[in-house]
């Protein structure tokens, strides 16, 4: 977009459906083109190089099952991961003109928190607003990727057993559905690119490709 530094990308969606491999393989596209690119992942990553120490703090609090806790401090939890990955990864990437490309952001929480937990929509996009910036609310493109429920289990079961029964994506079936439906519900409410995730992950790839280049030659004619 025209007088913005650098480029910030969103892969979106439900646990397994692809989303740290399709932001590998973008960033491999991108290297190969000569530009330099911040990966990130929210809210933090096993990978320093992706998050911060303080935001990998919070994410292990996040994902430990044993720590009973409210929706609510979910939100909390997650917007406090957020700025810290703004303030000290994604902005200071933007500002140096680089391609960042982010494994999730705040349409997460509201399709876990908001849709699935219950939680305030109005509330997280305030807490979203107050701890970010204008850049990391309207990036430069957002895409939410959908997965069947089988597929999904399936590429979560390929993991191997999981360590923290009570994290998200051991929730039952009930819960990941509220979720699926919550990302179908923000991405109309919010006007974002659903893209099947069910092919090969360089079918979906592809898909991603073509829909950047879409929304550069609208926005290169306009």
């Amino acid at each position: 977009m025209t007088g913005r530094l650098g480029r910030y990308i969103v892969i979106e969606g439900n646990d397994g459906t692809g989303k740290s491999t399709q932001v590998e393989l973008l960033a491999a596209h991108f290297q190969r083109q000569g530009l330099t690119v911040c990966v990130v992942e929210e809210p933090g990553s096993d990978e320093p190089e992706k998050s911060t120490p303080v935001a990998d703090e919070l994410r292990r609090v996040i994902k430990n099952g044993d720590l009973v806790r409210s929706p609510e401090i979910n939100v909390v939890l997650f917007s406090t991961a957020r700025r810290e990955l703004w303030r000290e990864k994604i902005e200071p990437a933007l500002k140096r003109g680089e391609v960042v490309l982010s494994a999730r952001n705040y349409i997460s929480t509201l399709a876990y928190q908001g849709r699935a937990e219950g939680c305030n929509e109005a509330e997280i996009m305030r807490l979203t607003e107050l701890f970010t910036g204008e850049r990391y609310m309207r990036p430069d493109a957002m895409i939410i990727l959908s997965l069947s429920h089988d597929k999904r289990a399936e590429r979560i079961a390929m993991r191997g057993e999981l360590q923290h029964p009570d994290t998200f994506e051991s929730r039952d079936i009930d819960f990941q559905e509220k979720i699926n439906q919550g990302y179908q519900d923000v991405a109309a409410e919010y006007g974002v690119p659903v893209i099947s995730a069910n092919g090969t992950p360089e079918d979906v790839h592809q898909a991603i490709l073509g829909h950047l280049s879409s929304l550069e030659n609208n926005q290169k004619t306009s």
